[in-house]
């Protein structure tokens, strides 16, 4: 047994009696858990100023915290979080935060999240619970390196002087040294804005080990790894030869960490490297092989990948066995700055067992949303394949928090919930009432992309009024369509989606609404829609593509090179701009 290997059974023991066997035995009265969770949380933060104001004192049961305290959204919890940046205590909560973590919204203003001891506590609980299914399913994934990626914890500081960026960073800078020795990328490259350089220097770290396990949110981060492995294979074999960094790819100002003008923060980017001719030639001589190098046989030890299978990301997923081969790939469970709700403990699936150990969780029926008093249920009161509406409370300071997710219960692990992400909850479009959900657009483009062989990176569908009205989409792919593919494609599309929502079926077929719109923009634009979103603050990893956007002006962001309308008349013309 090697000392990895070794090490990671005692770690899982650990793990196993700290954190997966409480949860476990949480599943079986996940009623009796959630309540006290939610006494925890209360009776810590009573003599807060919103808890006097809310009389947690005198909160004794689930039914009087919901007369007690009424949902909340950010923006009524706004003036809270305000008073806490600015460095005002015991507001929300009777723990100082620690930072704020910032959230990756697609519109508006950045949210921040008070991340606390006691927040951390439950979050990272989540996170345990998670390694310890992989290390007991994996159990020699440290006999090489961990690939976690992560996005930068400190993007400014607020009034109060706590910095606020990325939980991710946070848990990466603060790991025990026992721990970081086998995650592959140091904690500085999570700093890195620009997407080329951030990508580059993770695999010039990353290539040079036996990397077991990938954990990373975003499925479409994996493709960007395995393009910037293929676009940058020759600069990347050389650098592992000679033990450097080719200093194109360092961020602007470093300089090569071999010659003189090397300083202390390209000396943490770079910390660790060395000349290794050898592992050079393994990846020269895989490249040599199939023309390009591969994440598959760069890494052939990898035993598994961990990111979302939900929501959107199908569209990115069929894509992963193409670079990184038949490798197993389990859900990172439903999550989000402002808690972690689920864990899954199998490879199938999107679905996770909802962490009843780690928030207090509430749930109102999606058909309930819009009454005026809706029906809020907890844990042990929800029903296989219905949809839900999901609020927090954690010890964060969100207080009956509407995350606005929508999550589908799948199963029950004993007695426990087994939830999948579905959907925002404003990822849906009506223009002539059709009510086309975010979900069934995704899940239409997958069963077209899948049924046609059609290649397409990225698609985000918005509404472009018009006599009548419709809907474009914005597409990337890495090879042009002929007209007639084009065709084919948006009568598939078109049909696809009348088979799963029937109102956009009855709004075709009496015209009232268009048939969809091909506007092909340059390849890139996505990525370049990323880099904004990273450069305003956003945690990279976590930056997702819609595939149905609200935001009307969302078009105007990405440069459309050519145009192509269906004309029932012919076999369709594209039309270019």
């Amino acid at each position: 047994m090697s000392v990895g290997t070794a090490f990671q059974s005692v770690l899982r023991r650990w793990l196993k009696h700290s954190n997966a066997d409480r949860f476990e035995a949480a599943t079986r009265w996940p009623g009796a858990a959630q309540r006290e969770k939610l006494a925890q949380i209360l009776a810590r933060n009573a003599r807060t100023g919103f808890g006097d104001r809310h009389r947690f004192d005198r909160i004794r049961s689930v039914e009087d915290y919901r007369t007690a305290v009424p949902p909340n959204t950010y923006e009524t919890l706004a003036p809270w979080i305000e008073r806490v940046t600015a460095g005002e205590r015991n507001v929300l909560t009777a723990d100082d935060p620690l930072l704020f973590a910032t959230t990756s919204g697609t519109t508006g203003a950045a949210k921040y999240i008070p991340v606390t001891p006691s927040y951390l506590a439950e979050y990272s609980h989540g996170i345990h619970v998670h390694t310890y299914g992989l290390f007991a399913d994996f159990p020699d994934i440290l006999e090489g390196r961990v690939l976690v990626s992560s996005s930068n914890d400190e993007e400014g500081r607020t009034a109060g002087g706590v910095p606020y960026g990325a939980i991710s960073g946070y848990l990466t800078r603060t790991q025990p040294g026992v721990l970081r020795r086998f995650f592959v990328v140091p904690y500085d490259v999570c700093r890195i804005k620009d997407i080329e350089a951030k990508y580059y220097l993770t695999l010039r770290h990353a290539l040079a080990a036996d990397v077991r396990s990938i954990v990373t949110p975003n499925p479409s981060s994996l493709l960007l790894l395995a393009e910037a492995m293929r676009t940058h294979a020759d600069d990347l074999i050389e650098d592992i030869r000679r033990g450097t960094v080719n200093p194109a790819y360092l961020p602007s100002g470093a300089a090569d960490p071999a010659g003189p003008g090397a300083g202390r923060a390209t000396a943490g980017l770079t910390a660790g490297l060395a000349a290794n001719p050898r592992r050079a030639a393994e990846l020269a001589a895989c490249r040599r092989a199939t023309g390009r190098l591969l994440p598959a046989e760069a890494w052939p030890n990898l035993r598994v990948i961990s990111c979302w299978k939900g929501g959107t990301m199908p569209l990115y997923l069929r894509k992963l066995p193409e670079h990184f081969g038949d490798v197993p790939v389990r859900d990172l469970g439903y999550m989000a700055t402002e808690g972690r709700g689920a864990t899954p403990l199998r490879n199938s699936g999107a679905a996770g067992v909802l962490n009843v150990t780690s928030h207090f969780f509430e749930f109102v029926p999606v058909s309930e949303r819009d009454d005026p008093r809706p029906a809020f249920l907890t844990a042990e009161e929800l029903e296989v394949d219905r949809e839900y509406f999901v609020y927090l409370t954690t010890s964060a300071g969100l207080y009956r928090y509407d995350v606005n997710d929508i999550v589908r219960v799948v199963d029950f692990h004993r007695q426990t919930p087994v939830i999948e992400f579905v959907r925002k909850g404003q990822g849906i479009s009506s223009i002539t009432g059709e009510k086309l959900t975010e979900a069934q657009m995704t899940a239409a483009l997958l069963d077209v992309v899948e049924q046609g062989g059609y290649d397409v990176d990225h698609v985000t569908a918005c509404v472009e009024w018009g006599e009548p009205p419709g809907y474009a989409l914005y597409c990337e792919a890495s090879q042009p369509w002929t007209g007639e593919r084009s065709r084919q494609f948006l009568q598939a599309l078109d049909g696809a989606l009348s088979v799963r929502n029937i109102e956009y079926e009855s709004k075709r077929a009496s015209r009232r609404l268009g048939m969809p719109v091909l506007k092909w923009v340059a390849p890139g634009s996505f990525t370049a829609l990323r880099q904004q979103r990273v450069a305003a603050g956003a945690p990279e990893a976590q930056v997702k593509i819609p595939h149905l956007s609200p935001d009307l002006r969302f078009g105007e962001q990405l440069r459309v090179v050519e145009e192509y309308r269906f004309d029932p008349r012919d076999a369709g013309s594209a039309i270019g701009r």
